[in-house]
C-alpha cells in the first residue's frame, strides 16, 4: 500500500473518532474543561464587630464618646478606674478625751446631796458631765453585746470592756478589764458598799450617787462572785433610774442597742452585789 501525505488528517480524525466510543463516560469528563467553583460572598461589614477596648482593663485605650449634635460642646469625661473601697471603723473617739479627773486620796465613801451634810464638789458635778455626754455618744455607735469585746471597731463590747472604755482615759489608768476585778477595785480603794436592793434615793451614806458602779452575780458561770457591771447615771424627771453599760444579746437600751442606756428598776434586784465610787473620786 502506498502512503499518501494527503490522507494523513482523515486518518487521524478517524482514530479519534474511534478512541472517543472506547473511552467510558465518567472517564471523558476528566477531559472535559473545568470552571472555577464561585466564591461566597464577604460577610456584612456590621455582622462581625471589633470588639471596643476594655476601658476598666485600659482606661487610656477607651475611644472618646461622640457627644448628641444638639448637646453643648463639654469635655469629654474621662473612664473612671475602679477602685476597691477603704473599710472605715466605727468612730471610737469619745468626747472629753483630753479631760483627766483630779483624784484624791482614797477615804470611805461620804456623804452626797439630797439630804447629805455635805454638797458634791465642783469636780464631782464635772465628771458627772463628762460620763454622761461619754455614755450618751458611745449609745449611739449601735453596738452589740460581744463578749470579750472591749472596742467599738469589734461591733460589740462586753459589761467590763465597756466601763473600760467609757472611764480609763479620763484619769482612770489603773482600771481593771473583768467585772470581778473592777469589784475588787473598789473594795481595795474602800469605796464599795454592799447591799442586795438599789436604793430609791440619791446621795447620802447608804444611797447611790451618779457614777457609780453596780455590780452583779450569777448573770453566767464566771467563777466569780461577781460577773456584771454597769455605771449609774442618775435619775430623770419623773424619778426613773437610768444605767449604762453592755448587757446580753437580746437585750436593747433606749436607742435600740445592746450598748447602751437602759432603766434601771426593781428587776434587777436579783443577783446585786453592790454599788461604788470611782476610787479618789469624792
Amino acid at each position: 500500500m502506498t502512503y499518501r501525505p494527503s490522507s494523513h488528517p482523515l486518518i487521524l480524525l478517524g482514530l479519534a473518532c474511534l478512541g472517543a466510543c472506547l473511552v467510558p463516560r465518567a472517564e471523558a469528563g476528566l477531559f472535559s474543561k473545568r470552571h472555577d467553583a464561585p466564591r461566597p460572598s464577604p460577610p456584612p461589614a456590621n455582622r462581625f464587630p471589633v470588639p471596643p477596648p476594655n476601658p476598666y482593663l485600659d482606661p487610656e485605650s477607651a475611644p472618646p464618646r461622640a457627644l448628641p449634635a444638639t448637646a453643648p460642646s463639654a469635655p469629654v469625661a474621662q473612664p473612671v478606674r475602679y477602685e476597691r473601697p477603704v473599710f472605715h471603723p466605727t468612730p471610737s473617739v469619745l468626747p472629753f478625751s483630753d479631760y483627766e479627773f483630779p483624784r484624791r486620796e482614797t477615804t470611805r465613801r461620804g456623804f452626797f446631796f439630797f439630804g447629805a451634810n455635805d454638797e458634791p464638789s465642783d469636780e464631782m458635778l464635772r465628771l458627772i458631765a463628762v460620763l454622761r455626754a461619754r455614755a450618751e455618744h458611745l449609745s449611739r455607735f449601735g453596738l452589740s453585746y460581744k463578749f470579750g469585746g472591749d472596742h467599738p471597731s469589734e461591733g460589740g463590747m462586753d459589761c467590763s470592756g465597756t466601763m473600760k472604755f467609757l472611764i480609763a482615759e479620763l484619769g482612770f489608768k489603773d482600771m481593771p478589764r473583768t467585772s470581778y476585778h473592777q469589784y475588787g477595785w473598789l473594795r481595795q480603794h474602800r469605796t464599795l458598799q454592799h447591799t442586795k436592793s438599789i436604793p430609791e434615793h440619791m446621795g447620802g451614806r447608804k444611797g447611790i450617787k451618779p457614777g457609780d458602779l453596780i455590780f452583779w452575780g450569777g448573770t453566767y458561770n464566771s467563777g466569780h462572785r461577781v460577773s456584771h457591771v454597769m455605771i449609774y447615771l442618775g435619775q430623770g424627771g419623773d424619778g426613773t433610774h437610768y444605767m449604762f453599760g453592755a448587757r446580753g444579746k437580746k437585750k436593747r437600751g433606749l436607742n435600740g442597742s445592746g450598748v447602751d442606756i437602759f432603766e434601771l428598776d426593781s428587776g434587777y434586784q436579783k443577783g446585786l452585789v453592790g454599788f461604788g465610787s470611782l476610787p479618789g473620786v469624792s
